[in-house]
């Protein structure tokens, strides 16, 4: 974990969403970089401290990292968001892979939830 890599993420959620990293850690929250930011918080925070990730989303306390985080979950539930995320956790598997390799956004992932159905179904 370094902060190369956290740039790096940054720069891969903001392609996403169509922000510029820069947005995304400005101390200047728009509402069009809240999703980005509370989606950087929620991947990065799976690896890190929340008081490092906090630090470096330039947020003064560790409980906005747990609150992006519930926002997250139900940004996951969003079939606009979802899709986007996605793509995102797809993305850092190609290029941040012990990133994803933590439970960040799951719930993203219907592929799973459609797996644990058929496992369900063939058990009875």
């Amino acid at each position: 974990m370094n902060n190369t890599q956290f740039h790096q993420l940054v720069a891969i959620v903001g392609k996403h969403y169509g922000v510029a990293p820069d947005r995304i850690l400005s101390k200047i929250h728009k509402q069009y970089a809240t999703a980005p930011r509370n989606i950087v918080a929620t991947l990065w925070s799976r690896a890190a401290t929340l008081s490092d990730t906090a630090k470096l989303i330039g947020w003064k306390s560790t409980q906005q990292v747990c609150h992006a985080r519930s926002r997250v979950e139900v940004l996951s539930q969003m079939p606009c968001h979802a899709h986007r995320l996605r793509a995102i956790l797809a993305e850092l598997e190609r290029e941040i892979p012990w990133l994803v390799a933590t439970d960040a956004l799951e719930s993203a992932n219907p592929q799973k939830d459609a797996t644990d159905e058929e496992r369900g179904a063939g058990e009875k």
